[in-house]
This record gives C-alpha cells, sequence and structure tokens, in this order.
C-alpha cells in the first residue's frame, strides 16, 4: 500500500533524527569529558603528591647533611685539603676537571680551597653514598649545594658541574637575589605546612642543563654549632625543576598517557610567569587552579572543544553519528509510514479510509480521475446470508480493485459501507474508464459461493475528472454511478416484463360433470 504522508515523514523523520542524534552526540561528550576532568583531577593529585616527596626528600637531605657536616667539622674529619685542584679559571675543585671526571662522585667547585668547602664534600658524599645504598636507583640527579655566600658549590651528579662557571653564573654572583631569608632551625623543622615550607623555592629562570625554563625548590642547611635557638645557615640545597623533568612527571603521574586536550601550565603567583608542561597552553580559561605552594601553581583545563577533537572515544562518536542519523531516520520513517498505514486503512478490506480524505484534500492537483463504485445488491447479500458472507464479498471486491491499480500512485478508498472511491494519479480519463470497467468485469468473473451457492458479485461505477474540488468531483462520479444504476435498473425491469410476457396465464380451470 501506498505511503501517502512519505515525503513529510521523510522531513519529520530527519528532523527528529538529528535532534536525536544532536542530543545523543551532546550527552555522550559531555559525559565523556566529565570522566575525563575525573581523570585529570586524579591525575593532577599525583602529580603534586611527586613533587611533595621530592620536596620532603629535598628536606631530609638537607638535614642529614648538616648533621654530617657538624659532626664531620668538630672532629676534624673533613678530608685533606690537597684534594683541591686548581682550574683553568682560576678556581678550584675537588673531582672538577672535565678530562678525568669521576662520575662515582660528586663534585665540589670553589672560589678558593677551604676547609668549610672540604667538609661539605666530605659529608654530602656521606649523604650521597647512603642514598644510593638505602634506595638503589632513587638517586635525584638535578640536586646540589651552594654555599650561603656562593663561595662554593656542590653536585651530586658531576656531570652537572660541566657547564658551571662563577662568572656568568646570575645564582653564583648574587645568591641573596634567587633565596629567600631562612627561618630558625626549629620553626624549619616542626613546620608541618608544606605550602609554607616549600615557599623558599626560586623564581623561573633559564636552566644551562636543559636550556628551558626552570625553578628550583631550596632547603636550607642550618649551622647547627651554636648554643643558641638561629637562622644561620652553612648553604641551601637545591633541586631543579626543569621544564623537560616537570614534562615527563606529568605524564608519568597519568602512567605515561596525557588525556588529549589537556592543557597544564606552573604558574608563579608571585611574577605571575607560566611554563607550559603540555603541547600547548594558549587557552587557560576557564581553568582549575591547584596551589603547590604559596609560590606556585598548577593550572590546568580540559577545554571540551580539543575533547570532542583530539579524544579517540569522542572522535569514533562523531564518525559514527551520521550513520546513528541515518538508522534513526530509517527507523523513525517506518514507524510514521506503519503508523499512517494503521491509521488511514480499513481492517476489513486494507482499502484506505475515509480519514485520508482530509489529507488528499492537502494534495489533490496530484489526482486527475475520480472512480466512485458501489456494490449491487449489497444489502440482499447481508440479508440472505449474514454479515459474514458480506465482510467476505467486500474483501473480494476491494482485492479486485486494488489489483488493477497503481499501488504506488493510486489510491482505493472506502468511503461507506458498500462504497468505494479510487483516485488514480495523472490519468486520462478513456484510460481511467476502462479501468474501471475492468475492475467491474473482475468483479463479475469472482468465483464467490456462500453454502454450497454461487452468488454473483457486481458493481456501479462513475467516472469524473478533477474540477479543483474533491467533493465536488466525488458528487459527478456520483451523478455518472447512478445513471448507470438508473440504466443496470431499467434493464432489470424489461427482463422482468420480458420474463412476464412469455409465461403462460395462470389460474384455475373449469369442473366438468
Amino acid at each position: 500500500m501506498k505511503n501517502v504522508q512519505d515525503g513529510v515523514r521523510k522531513r519529520q523523520a530527519l528532523l527528529f533524527s538529528a535532534a536525536i542524534t544532536l542530543i545523543c552526540l551532546t550527552l555522550w561528550v559531555f559525559f565523556l569529558h566529565q570522566n575525563r576532568l575525573s581523570q585529570v583531577s586524579n591525575g593532577m593529585s599525583e602529580m603534586i603528591t611527586r613533587m611533595i616527596i621530592v620536596f620532603n626528600d629535598n628536606e631530609l637531605i638537607a638535614d642529614a647533611t648538616g648533621v654530617r657536616f657538624q659532626q664531620l667539622r668538630n672532629a676534624n674529619r673533613c678530608g685533606e685539603m690537597s684534594d683541591f685542584r686548581r682550574l683553568d679559571n682560576g678556581s678550584w675543585a675537588i673531582n672538577g676537571d672535565k678530562t678525568t671526571l669521576n662520575p662515582a662522585l660528586g663534585t665540589l667547585i670553589s672560589r678558593a680551597a677551604s676547609q668549610d668547602g672540604r667538609c661539605m664534600y666530605a659529608a654530602a658524599e656521606f649523604i650521597r653514598h647512603k642514598i644510593n645504598e638505602l634506595n638503589p636507583g632513587e638517586f635525584n640527579v638535578h640536586r646540589y649545594i651552594i654555599a650561603r655566600d656562593a663561595e662554593w658549590l656542590y653536585w651530586f651528579a658531576p656531570e652537572d658541574s660541566t657547564l658551571f662557571s662563577f662568572s656568568d653564573s646570575s645564582m653564583a654572583k648574587d645568591p641573596a637575589a634567587f633565596f629567600t631569608p631562612p627561618v630558625s632551625f626549629y620553626d624549619r623543622v616542626l613546620q608541618k605546612n608544606v605550602r609554607i615550607k616549600a615557599s623558599s623555592a626560586t623564581d623561573f629562570y633559564s636552566d644551562k642543563i636543559t636550556g628551558g625554563r626552570a625553578y628550583s625548590i631550596v632547603s636550607y642547611i642550618y649551622d647547627l654549632s651554636g648554643e643558641d635557638v638561629s637562622s644561620h645557615i652553612v648553604g641551601y640545597l637545591l633541586y631543579d625543576h626543569s621544564q623537560k623533568e616537570l614534562r615527563r612527571e606529568l605524564t608519568n603521574a597519568f602512567a605515561g598517557a596525557l588525556p588529549p586536550g589537556l592543557m597544564v601550565s606552573l604558574y608563579n603567583l608571585s611574577t605571575r610567569e607560566s611554563v607550559c608542561l603540555t603541547e600547548s597552553c594558549s587557552w587557560l580559561r576557564p581553568q582549575v587552579t591547584r596551589q603547590i605552594s604559596s609560590r606556585y601553581a598548577f593550572r590546568y583545563a580540559l577545554p571540551l572543544y580539543l575533547l570532542a577533537i583530539r579524544d579517540p572515544a569522542a572522535s569514533v562518536a562523531i564518525v559514527l553519528s551520521p550513520l546513528l542519523f541515518l538508522l534513526i531516520a530509517f527507523f523513525l520513517r517506518k514507524r510514521l509510514n506503519l503508523h499512517d498505514i494503521k491509521t488511514y486503512t480499513d481492517p476489513l478490506t486494507g482499502c484506505f479510509t475515509r480519514k485520508i480524505m482530509e489529507f488528499i484534500r492537502n494534495r489533490q492537483d496530484e489526482y486527475s480521475v475520480v472512480i466512485l463504485m458501489d456494490c449491487n445488491k449489497f444489502k440482499a447479500i447481508n440479508d440472505t446470508w449474514g454479515h459474514g458472507v458480506g465482510d467476505r464479498a467486500l474483501q473480494i471486491i476491494a482485492r479486485q480493485m486494488m489489483l488493477n491499480v497503481r499501488s504506488e500512485k493510486d489510491l482505493v478508498i472506502r468511503t461507506g459501507g458498500d462504497e468505494f472511491v479510487i483516485l488514480l494519479n495523472q490519468t486520462p480519463l478513456a484510460e481511467a474508464k476502462s479501468i474501471a470497467g475492468r475492475v467491474a468485469e473482475r468483479i463479475v468473473d469472482s468465483d464467490f459461493t456462500a453454502g454450497g451457492a454461487k452468488i454473483p458479485l457486481s458493481v456501479s461505477w462513475g467516472v469524473s475528472l478533477f474540477q479543483g474540488d474533491l467533493d465536488e468531483t466525488i458528487q459527478l462520479a456520483d451523478a455518472d454511478m447512478y445513471r448507470m444504476k438508473h440504466e443496470l435498473h431499467e434493464g432489470d425491469e424489461a427482463r422482468r416484463a420480458a420474463s412476464a410476457k412469455k409465461s403462460p396465464a395462470g389460474g384455475d380451470g373449469a369442473k366438468t360433470h
């Protein structure tokens, strides 16, 4: 049967499908974004934890080095001053000659051979050895000590010293510009707030080793030789957080894979300078700020548009959305058409019902001819054989109509109990009459029986070209049909009269005696 509103249903299906697909895609990307934000929050917490661990390690190493320094100096066990060697640039060093550098030892470079420098070298070497002994494989290479007056520097990793020179080191020229004044030893040790303790970190600077931006966390090596509580220090213990190293640690904090589209920067709260730790930080609004000290904070965000573009799960959803759109559109179009068929179809005959007429009135230009058909003597069939037989007769008549028209273009409508309308699409009047005649002949030829008796079926029909109004056209076809019925009735009357004349006269005969 023709889908009478297929064009309308197609547009409706496409519209609803687009809305549903957009909603589904939006919800998926939104929930995916929320899931990724949760992962980002966990990853950033892990990153901050890692940095706190490094800072706490630095504090422990500084305290242990300070204690060992005092022990060696008080016991006069710092080592031989002859271990100092003069370098070509005029400075003095222990294991500082680039050509004979021993990687198993640390390096100390001093402006002059000094006892404090020698004691610090011995103390730092002891601590260095203990770290490697107790925590194999966990030695942090970019850690070094600077004397409070920058008279000497010690590197745990000797290769880090190869680029150093007192003449071009800003930190060695003016340490006060880099380091904040220390608080007293006990205030430092007993302070539990890591954010406050970590505020001793330096501002960003250019790192000669990595070539990028970096900053250093700073712990104080206190001079504990006096009896009074003091803030006097021997030197500063530094751990360099270079941009390269921070990027590596950030990746490790996310188990080796950053969420696609994530932007993270390390932000100096004082200078407002930031260092980008991801591929790009061009946006960073809106963002989340996670403070790690009173001086530094992480600023990060996962823009929704970047997630949609770069996240594989979002990309797959976007790629598959046209398929989802087409599937939904196909399903909706089919369901709407099936609903139309159910709504507009007569369950007995399978023809359209009168309900379709309102729809046709808005599209009547598609049809050129109306055929009106009415079953002859249908009431007699119902009265004689019952409504069940009458229903079967209607089914046979309707089937012959539908079989003899174009199912995708023409419409067969049951407008009343035994009355049908056929609408023909773009059909000449002569051909329409031929179709009506053929349908009528097929109905007459139908083999219809009930109770072993053959029951004749026939229809009267009328045809009219469309007159611009459906109801008017149906009235014209109805008038044409009734002319046929009148002719048929006159023919029946004539046949009955002729039959009566041929019959012998009846009556009672005369009695004879």
